[in-house]
């Protein structure tokens, strides 16, 4: 079945019964990565290094059961596991097919990119009632009140149609990169669920949506390629500090790490899932992000990504030690990196 984005909020905050799979795919792939992500966070549990499977499309293009074994595996620790498959094509209709006719088990995500006219992928998910499909179509400023709208309810942030407008211009209309300014407004303005604020152009203009965008690469760098000392620099000279903000920066990079394990664990080596990988990673990137990908297992990014999550959660709560907090969580990820480089 074809749903709006009001269904598909509501399905990203609890998974409903008798859904097997969530059919992301369109023009904009950084909003359906963006809804992925937002989709598999109601599934990140500390106790649970398993609850997210990754599986790639060629993956399911070469075995179509492996769709329906990593759906039907029962968790060890008794929780169900969310199967994200990235890049889906029409290669993976077997796969799906074959999960439909499956008994009921662990939900998916898929990530498809812009299907062609008459997609047998697209025309077997509107017409099941198990599946729920959506299409995200490029933006245009006419989209930059509701994308805005949407991401800032939230996390409590509201803003007018200039501000709005102002926003979506300055990112490109990315979705993923409208979240990231709208996470910083939110930590700069102390909104919340039960703090709701409105954001101004002012504000936008004070944080300016490029201003730490080079910082935040080199923390989540530091982090992910296990170098401690350069993490202590980077977060010494971070305008405002870490807290937050730098853990969102570690945690998008070992997202796209985890994403990229799946590919590698699929077959792939290092260097062509980098070069594989949809939307491009710029060229001068990597070589880096290729040399992160070997040092870290889709289990230990799941763990870590659990404990950045449960951080930010402990920063939130009175009495906590706030910045320091974080940055000792990502020393410690930081140190996990460098002993897996050092080969210890």
């Amino acid at each position: 079945m074809k749903v709006d984005s009001a269904r598909l909020q509501l399905i990203s905050t609890r998974w409903p019964d008798g859904l097997r799979l969530v059919l992301l795919y369109g023009q904009d792939d950084a909003a359906s990565r963006d809804l992925a992500d937002r989709i598999a966070r109601q599934f990140v549990d500390l106790g649970n290094p398993m609850a997210v499977e990754s599986l790639s499309g060629s993956q399911l293009a070469s075995d179509p059961q492996a769709l329906v074994a990593a759906a039907g595996a029962i968790s060890m620790f008794g929780d169900r596991t969310l199967v994200r498959v990235d890049g889906i094509d029409e290669a993976g209709l077997d796969a799906v097919a074959a999960l439909l006719a499956s008994p009921a088990g662990n939900p998916v995500v898929a990530i498809a990119g812009a299907l062609k006219k008459g997609s047998k992928l697209e025309a077997l998910a509107v017409g099941s009632d198990a599946i729920a499909g959506f299409a995200s179509y490029e933006p245009t400023l006419r989209d930059a009140g509701r994308i805005v709208s949407e991401i800032g309810a939230e996390l409590g942030l509201t803003m007018n149609r200039d501000t709005a407008a102002a926003l979506f211009e300055a990112v490109g209309g990315d979705r993923i990169l409208i979240r990231r300014e709208i996470e910083k407004l939110s930590l700069y303005l102390d909104s919340d669920h039960d703090r709701q604020r409105s954001a101004e152009l002012a504000d936008v203009a004070a944080l300016g949506a490029e201003s730490r965008d080079a910082d935040q690469f080199a923390i989540a760098a530091a982090v992910a390629s296990g170098r401690p000392a350069s993490l202590v620099d980077r977060l010494a000279q971070f305008a405002g500090g870490g807290g937050i903000t730098a853990l969102r920066a570690a945690e998008r990079r070992l997202t796209l790490l985890l994403g990229l394990r799946g590919a590698v664990d699929g077959g792939l080596t290092p260097e062509a899932a980098v070069a594989a990988a949809r939307p491009p990673i710029f060229w001068k990137e990597k070589d880096i992000i290729t040399a992160e990908l070997v040092l870290w297992s889709r289990p230990a990014l799941v763990r870590a990504l659990a404990t950045l999550l449960a951080a930010e959660r402990d920063i939130k709560a009175s009495g906590s030690l706030g910045e320091t907090l974080g940055d000792a969580i990502l020393l410690t990820l930081a140190r996990y990196a460098a002993s897996r480089r050092s080969g210890a």
